[in-house]
């Protein structure tokens, strides 16, 4: 609907309107004597707590170096009153606490951009760019789709470099060191990032580290929307991508009903942050269906990935990490041609799919069947072709590695 317009046009407003005070901020930040040893932390956008930020960030508090201090900057009161509560220190990013604190660290650690602490207070902090994980999307100065904004911004004319720099300058600074999961992964950052080679760091990925010790518990305590997840019968995660776009998606809740009936299991739906921030069609119909539950799209995924017998995914990262628990992953891209289009791919999707591509319901209800009849299946040459590729740490410590390489490089 229209209103998924909304967002995007106060943004564009809020830029016009705040950027000349904001610049201002920026290089007044970088006049501030920085401390090495103070650490910032954040990610998404400051708007939530989680991923490999969250890793370093939970392992570096809760096992304290002598030399370090460590802060999490967050726009999300909650966050810093949960994180405060346990005994972690916490800022919001505007308040006084959190722009001095910002203003000293030394060090930003984030998973995506700088903005994920504050972008406007970073000038002349060493930038640690942790990424989310793996992924068979191009991002950053990789994509090459022309109509794209990122294309325009790092590839475009003058007119449309000057203009996307104004509207994304968050995506312009050169990371000062980058983190990846394995030689493969680390071969992609510079040409994502325009990193140099010498500044990635194989650590492994440090949201991963508790898939190396911790089980299935109580599947009730998964938090959802709505109705809770059966204790009984195998339980398949679905985890779609976002699409790119201002719209709001709507996803085939009948063809997963149809095909989690058939093969007798639960479908757990967890929506991309982005697609349940802008909203998406048809939730009503998801939550009558009796097959399909829907999981509060806030939550870390790698809290669900050990309740969970299987996946199905798309063009996500997600299944990169599942395949550290030998279990079985499906794919269902109906919309395959026209996504390759609009975000091109890094690999072939059948180079580095474990599983059967569902192009079509019938094919997901067949897959899925097949999945469950097998005993989820033993898992073959695939998977442990993908985890020697893109893991070179798959038995964990990676959080602790990545504070290492921080040290090493800057304190």
């Amino acid at each position: 609907g229209d209103g998924a317009l909304v967002k995007p046009a106060i943004r564009w407003g809020s830029a016009v309107v705040l950027r000349p005070v904001q610049i201002v901020v920026y290089w007044l930040s970088g006049l501030v004597p920085r401390d090495p040893r103070r650490w910032a932390l954040g990610c998404w956008s400051g708007r939530r707590f989680g991923d490999n930020a969250g890793a370093v960030f939970l392992e570096a508090s809760t096992r304290p170096r002598s030399n370090l201090e460590v802060a999490w900057i967050t726009r999300d009161r909650s966050i810093r009153d949960q994180l405060r509560a346990v005994g972690h220190r916490a800022h919001l990013a505007w308040s006084p606490g959190g722009i001095w604190w910002t203003v000293r660290s030394g060090v930003f650690v984030y998973d995506s951009l700088s903005k994920d602490v504050n972008y406007w207070l970073s000038r002349r902090a060493r930038l640690v760019l942790l990424r989310h994980g793996v992924g068979v999307k191009k991002i950053e100065r990789a994509i090459d789709a022309q109509d794209h904004r990122l294309w325009k911004l790092f590839h475009g004319s003058g007119v449309q470099r000057a203009m996307w720099r104004f509207a994304l300058p968050s995506h312009c600074p050169v990371p000062d060191l980058v983190m990846s999961c394995s030689p493969t992964h680390a071969s992609q950052a510079p040409w994502f990032f325009g990193v140099d080679h010498e500044r990635v760091r194989v650590t492994g990925s440090p949201r991963l580290d508790r898939l190396a010790t911790e089980g299935p518990e109580d599947r009730t305590a998964i938090p959802t929307v709505g109705r809770a997840i059966p204790t009984n019968g195998p339980l398949f995660l679905y985890v779609p991508t976002f699409r790119e776009g201002m719209t709001r998606q709507r996803f085939q809740w009948d063809v997963l009903q149809e095909a989690a009936a058939s093969a007798g299991v639960t479908i757990a739906v967890k929506l991309h942050y982005i697609d349940a921030e802008r909203g998406v069609l048809g939730l009503d119909s998801l939550a009558t269906l009796p097959n399909l539950r829907m999981i509060d799209p806030h939550v870390d995924l790698v809290e669900i990935y050990p309740h969970c017998d299987g996946m199905i995914s798309d063009f996500s990262s997600c299944p990169f990490d599942f395949v550290l628990l030998d279990r079985p992953v499906l794919y269902y891209v109906p919309d395959e041609a026209s996504f390759s289009d609009s975000r091109p791919l890094i690999y072939e999707l059948e180079d580095v799919a474990v599983g059967p591509l569902c192009r079509d319901g019938d094919e997901l209800e067949t897959a899925l069947a097949a999945a469950v009849s097998v005993d989820f299946g033993v898992p073959h040459e695939k998977y442990v072709a993908l985890r020697e590729r893109f893991h070179t740490y798959p038995q964990g410590g990676a959080a602790e590695r990545v504070i290492d390489e921080i040290v090493e490089e800057f304190v």
